[in-house]
């Protein structure tokens, strides 16, 4: 795996995605096997300072950190402390009204205890600590979203189907506090024993992210969170989490990134190997924000995702101004962490919006690199007249289904009569060469599919189809053409 290559390839298309989804700034972390073997940071981390991002930026990790608390508590199984199957009504008074069935630590780290996807029970003080807040929030019976409107607070029987709690995690959380040997609070013994094996100098998991609990060192280095929309990002008030273990750490992309390639790796000296490759190996269906999914598998607190280079993965939110996104190799030994201080305000858990695009179009370049690709620019400046020849000659023949193509001489015509825009680069020979190369086929869709992604992988295709001002261009290209040209 060339690194340099990878690099090169981050340093000329972030900027551009950024552009493109309006993000303030983004730092980006990529371990390979047991160290970062590149960090890069882009943009800037406060707007009205112009602090720059950097690699030692920090930031919050959001539901991401719900990984820390799965090993956290997985310690005190390896200490038989507790069992993954045990019912934690031994040592909390919870039970699901549902059905007969007990709730156990599997069950919480699967997202199957039977409780409904909740937000996290944000307040604009920090929360009590979690024995006085879980107490609160399991009397009330309630979800937070849209004041219990939106969702029940319990979904259905323990093990039916995969419904992605905070609540549950938070449960973790305190099952931590109540069973570990030092008998000290969720967060020391997070910092203790999973961050300071693994050398996370620049990670703390807080009861809030506030002076009365996070070191000023590292609270100075925090970004400051942006809610985006198109033309605006707007610096909200800071809000803190109830369910903490859930979503309330910060870390950096490097420090997050190690503890992933510690997994990967056979648990780093904080699992043992067993129990690390239990926690990314799919333990049951799973699913997203949007509920349960056979398409999707869960381990313990990751997704679980096969194919020829098996992955995990996980994402996270903080209201509202930051994301985190984290995907693993397995059999690669590839981490990947990008921490951005941006939340868009639309359409709620989609991919769509800008702060999971500007990720997930930074992961389409690192799994390229991962799969063996050179994720660099195939095309330079002549992309955007390629591809315009491309939709050009799709659209004088195979959209209409023609059959006959037009000549080199009314490609040179087009070419030459083209306005084109100041600063927009315009290449004829580019344009004139894709435009000649579609044509009329047995299974036409399929193999200009094909066409397109061998020449655009499908990060530069997504950047230059919206320069090109066409959204949604390209979606049966890419479903059609992905795992045979991209």
């Amino acid at each position: 795996m060339n690194i340099d290559g990878l690099a090169e390839a981050l340093d000329a298309f972030v900027p551009e995605i950024m552009d493109h989804c309006g993000t303030p700034g983004l730092s980006i972390a990529v371990g390979v096997g047991t160290e970062v073997a590149l960090s890069r940071a882009y943009g800037l981390a406060d707007l009205a300072t112009g602090r720059p991002m950097t690699t030692d930026t920090i930031g919050p990790t959001g539901s991401d950190a719900k990984a820390y608390t799965g090993v956290a508590a997985l310690q005190l199984v390896e200490r038989g402390l507790i069992g993954l199957d045990d019912p934690i009504d031994k040592h909390l008074p919870i039970v699901n009204p549902h059905g007969p069935r007990p709730i156990t630590l599997r069950d919480l780290l699967t997202h199957r205890s039977g409780l409904g996807i909740n937000l996290g029970n944000f307040h604009r003080e920090p929360p009590p600590p979690l024995e006085k807040h879980l107490r609160r929030v399991f009397a009330a019976g309630r979800s937070d979203a849209y004041g219990g409107a939106l969702t029940p607070f319990w979904a259905g029987p323990v093990g039916a189907a995969y419904q992605y709690s905070n609540v549950g995690i938070a449960v973790v959380g305190r099952l931590v506090e109540l069973l570990n040997p030092d008998g000290v609070t969720f967060s020391e013994w997070v910092g203790e024993h999973v961050f300071a094996p693994l050398g996370m100098s620049s990670s703390v998991f807080p009861r809030a992210q506030h002076p009365d609990f996070v070191p000023a060192e590292l609270l100075a280095r925090r970004s400051t969170g942006y809610a985006t929309l198109p033309g605006l990002r707007l610096p909200l008030p800071q809000l803190y989490v109830g369910d903490y273990p859930a979503g309330s750490a910060l870390s950096t992309p490097s420090d997050h990134a190690r503890f992933v390639f510690a997994l990967l790796g056979g648990g780093g000296g904080v699992l043992s190997p067993g129990t690390a490759r239990q926690m990314i190996t799919a333990q049951a269906s799973g699913g997203t924000l949007l509920g349960p999914s056979q398409d999707v598998s869960i381990g313990f607190v990751f997704n679980v995702f096969g194919g020829e280079h098996p992955y995990i993965g996980h994402g996270g939110e903080y209201p509202w101004g930051w994301s985190h996104f984290t995907r693993g190799w397995t059999e690669d030994r590839v981490a990947l962490v990008i921490s951005a201080n941006q939340l868009d305000l639309g359409d709620f858990g989609t991919s769509d919006r800008p702060s999971h695009a500007a990720a997930r179009l930074v992961a389409e370049i690192v799994t390229a690199w991962v799969h063996g690709a050179d994720p660099r620019r195939r095309r330079a400046r002549d992309g955007l007249s390629y591809l315009a020849g491309l939709l050009v000659g799709d659209r004088l023949t195979t959209r209409l289904g023609i059959t006959t193509r037009p000549t080199a001489e009314e490609l040179a015509g087009i070419a030459d009569g083209t306005v084109v825009d100041p600063g927009v680069p315009w290449d004829v020979g580019a344009f004139c060469a894709a435009a000649g190369q579609v044509r009329m086929t047995d299974h036409p869709l399929r193999d200009n599919a094909e066409l397109v992604l061998r020449e655009l992988p499908a990060y530069e295709l997504e950047l230059l189809k919206r320069q090109l001002g066409v959204p949604g261009l390209g979606a049966f290209w890419q479903r059609e053409g992905m795992g045979r040209g991209a």
